[in-house]
């Protein structure tokens, strides 16, 4: 069965508003940022179909590394190295990607018609 996946353009557009929304954050506290980020990637995952992992990993990762990005931007003094982010992430920790909806449950879904023309 052939699997989902996001659009490239709809992938790099959901990524650009996580990033610009963890910009306008930055001065927040920690757990106030974590909540915020966490909240934009539960819509995210709800369309955790089967074959969209690696999309759903791509915007984890870019959004794992902007956030280490922010953290150190806050103010002159506050460089973060990663063993301290990972630190920080065992407190404040981003919700990883699910798949929610399994090749299984796709083949449920589909109208009986369209399985069989493949």
């Amino acid at each position: 069965m052939v699997g989902r996946k996001t659009e490239k353009n709809r992938l790099r557009r959901s990524i650009q508003k996580i990033t610009d929304k963890m910009r306008e954050i930055r001065h927040r506290p920690k757990k106030d940022q974590c909540l915020k980020i966490n909240e934009m990637f539960r819509g995210h995952y709800n369309y955790g179909m089967g074959g969209n992992k690696g999309s759903l990993f791509k915007a984890y990762r870019k959004t794992e590394k902007f956030w280490s990005k922010m953290l150190c931007s806050r103010s002159w003094k506050s460089y973060i190295d990663w063993d301290k982010y990972h630190e920080i992430k065992k407190v404040f920790p981003i919700l990883r990607p699910k798949i929610l909806i399994s090749y299984e449950k796709m083949k449920d879904a589909m109208p009986v018609n369209q399985t069989l023309r493949s």
